[in-house]
C-alpha cells in the first residue's frame, strides 16, 4: 500500500490559508512577480492533470518525470528575465529591509539545481545499463530456447546488475535527502525576510527574494519527486532516523502574509497529495514484471510462449523505458544548459555592476 501525502524525504506541505474575503494586498507580489507566480501555476496546473498514478504499484511515467523538468527550466528562464531587468543591488543589505543578498540567493538555488542534475545523470546511466542488460537477456532466452533454462539464464544476467543499482539508488537518494532538507531550512529563512520586507525596503529587492524563494521550494520538491522515482528506493531509505516529520512547506511561506502566493502553494500541494510514497518509474516496473514472470516461470514453458516471443516482450518493455530515459536525458541536458547560462549571465551582472 503506497502512502500519498508525504514525501520520500518526510516534509509535508501544508498552507495556512486566510479567507479570501479577508485577503490584503502585499506590495510585494506586483509586476513582473505577480507574472512569474502566475506562470508557474499555470505549469503545476498541467503537471497535477498529467500526472497518472498507477496506485497498486506507485509509479509514474517518464513522460511526467521529464516534463516536470520542463517547468524547473522554464522557471530558471523566466527568473533569469526578472533579474535581468531588475535595476537593484547585487548585495541588498540594510537597504533591502531583510531581503538579503538575492545574487547570493539565486547562485545557491541554481547550485543545488546542478547537484540534482547531477543525481538525475547517475540515475538515467544506470537506467541505461539496465536497459542493455535486458536486452542481453533476451539474447540469452533466444540461444536458450525452450529448454528449461531461459529463465535461470536471463536470472543471472539480470537480477545481479537490479542489486547493484539499488545499492547504488538508495545510496544517493540518502544524499539528496539532506540536501533538500536544507534547501527548505534555507527557505524558511527566506520565508521570514519575506515577511520584513514586506513592512518596508526596496520593492524590487523584495520582489526578487520572492521569487526566489518560490523557486527554490518548487525545484526542491519537483527534483525530489522525480529523484524519488528514478532512484526507486526502498521504504526503508525513505523515512529519517528520528521517524518524525519534517519542517512543513507552511513554515516557509505564510499566506496570511502573502496571499498573493496562495495559489501557488495550493498547486504544489495538489501534486504532492497525489504523488506516490515510495514512486517509481512506470516503464522501469513493466520491464521488471517482465522480468520476474520469466524468472518465475510464468513465461518461460509455462504460458506456452516460444523463445522469440519470450524476447519480444522484454525488448518491448525495454525499448519503452530507453525511449522514456532518452527523453528525460535531453531535457536534463536543457535544464543543464539553462542554468549555467544563467548562472554566466549573472556573474557577468555581478560584474557590471561592480564596475559601476
Amino acid at each position: 500500500m503506497h502512502k500519498h501525502g508525504q514525501l520520500g524525504m518526510g516534509m509535508r506541505i501544508r498552507c495556512r490559508l486566510r479567507p479570501s474575503s479577508s485577503r490584503r494586498r502585499c506590495r510585494l507580489l506586483g509586476g513582473d512577480t505577480a507574472a512569474f507566480c502566475a506562470s508557474l501555476v499555470e505549469g503545476l496546473a498541467h503537471l497535477e492533470s498529467t500526472l497518472e498514478v498507477d496506485h497498486q504499484s506507485g509509479t509514474v511515467s517518464m513522460r511526467w518525470c521529464a516534463d516536470a523538468m520542463r517547468l524547473v527550466k522554464r522557471m530558471q528562464r523566466e527568473m533569469l528575465a526578472i533579474f535581468r531587468k531588475a535595476d537593484v543591488p547585487v548585495a541588498a543589505g540594510a537597504a533591502g529591509a531583510g531581503a538579503g543578498d538575492w545574487f547570493e540567493h539565486y547562485m545557491q538555488e541554481t547550485a543545488a539545481l546542478l547537484d540534482f542534475c547531477n543525481a538525475f545523470k547517475a540515475a538515467v546511466s544506470r537506467m541505461h545499463r539496465y536497459c542493455m542488460v535486458v536486452d542481453f537477456a533476451a539474447q540469452v532466452i533466444v540461444g536458450r530456447g525452450c529448454d528449461g533454462g531461459a529463465a535461470a539464464a536471463a536470472s543471472l544476467v539480470v537480477e545481479p546488475c537490479q542489486a547493484q543499482g539499488q545499492a547504488a539508488s538508495s545510496a544517493a537518494f540518502r544524499d539528496k535527502m539532506a540536501d533538500a532538507k536544507a534547501a527548505v531550512a534555507e527557505a524558511e529563512r527566506l520565508g521570514r525576510a519575506i515577511i520584513v520586507s514586506g513592512a518596508g525596503g526596496d520593492d524590487a529587492a523584495g520582489g526578487m527574494v520572492v521569487v526566489t524563494l518560490v523557486a527554490k521550494i518548487t525545484t526542491s520538491i519537483l527534483s525530489m519527486f522525480v529523484l524519488q522515482a528514478l532512484t526507486a528506493p526502498s521504504p526503508a531509505t525513505v523515512v529519517d532516523d528520528n521517524g518524525g516529520v519534517r519542517p512543513t512547506i507552511a513554515s516557509a511561506v505564510d499566506v496570511d502574509v502573502v496571499p498573493e502566493l496562495e495559489p501557488w502553494c495550493e498547486s504544489l500541494s495538489l501534486i504532492h497529495a497525489r504523488f506516490p510514497s515510495p514512486a517509481a518509474v512506470a516503464e522501469h516496473e513493466k520491464v521488471a514484471t517482465a522480468v520476474r514472470d520469466l524468472v518465475s516461470g510464468k513465461v518461460d514453458g509455462g504460458g506456452g510462449r516460444d523463445g522469440e516471443q519470450q524476447e519480444e516482450l522484454l525488448r518491448a518493455r525495454s525499448g519503452e523505458l530507453r525511449e522514456g530515459v532518452e527523453t528525460f536525458d535531453c531535457v536534463l541536458d536543457e535544464v543543464f544548459d539553462e542554468v549555467i547560462r544563467g548562472r554566466n549571465e549573472m556573474l557577468g551582472i555581478l560584474r557590471d555592476k561592480a564596475l559601476t
